[in-house]
């Protein structure tokens, strides 16, 4: 790898390979590494809108509707109407789409494990620290974040 590669591109490379690991493991399943993240946003906030995905993930409307008509169409997720708003669709996973959830956190777990086993024991918190402090800069500067993510 060149030595002169800008922060950029060394996220940007991060994140490709992760997405072809994933999508590798996540294949027998029938998911991709694009699914991943909605099903696991699901399983924490189940009857979210189509909406809230996109606000959360920082995606545009379509990207996400697309990828959870996928979802729906295998079986991982439905969507329900929304008591007192006939008009509003929750998005819920079904039992298929509970019962994947351990499996593909397990599948993250040890793609983390590979990737951080080149480091110390001790720096790995502190590279997860100043990662997410410069994930939240980046939202901050291209005014697309701010708001707390983890309510």
């Amino acid at each position: 790898m060149h030595p002169d590669l800008p922060l950029g591109a060394l996220v940007s490379l991060l994140h490709r390979n992760h997405f072809i690991a994933l999508n590798s493991r996540l294949r027998p399943f029938g998911l991709s590494a694009g699914q991943f993240p909605i099903l696991l946003y699901l399983s924490r906030k189940e009857g979210a809108p189509q909406e809230a995905l996109a606000k959360h993930f920082h995606l545009d409307k379509a990207t996400i509707a697309r990828s959870v008509q996928r979802l729906v169409n295998d079986g991982f997720v439905c969507r329900r109407i929304e008591p007192g708003n006939r008009r509003a669709y929750g998005l819920y996973l079904t039992e298929k789409g509970k019962e994947i959830i351990d499996r593909i956190l397990g599948i993250e777990a040890c793609w983390e494990e590979e990737l951080l086993g080149v480091l110390p024991e001790g720096e790995r918190e502190g590279l997860i620290r100043l990662l997410r402090t410069l994930a939240e800069r980046s939202m901050q500067i291209s005014g697309t974040g701010g708001e707390d993510d983890r309510k």
